[in-house]
């Protein structure tokens, strides 16, 4: 079996079953943000 996800209201050649509906993600970003971007910043260059 295999689902086909989209975000176009049809697929050419099948026939839509099912509406799911709107789908919504949320990223929480925590205090060390930019502690870890400067880490991968110095990863990325070498230095310590």
């Amino acid at each position: 079996m295999v689902m086909i996800l989209t975000t176009t209201p049809l697929v050419e050649g099948k026939s839509i079953t099912e509406y799911l509906g709107v789908v919504v993600g949320y990223a929480i970003l925590g205090k060390n943000l930019f502690k870890g971007i400067f880490a991968s910043v110095r990863d990325i260059v070498g230095a310590r």
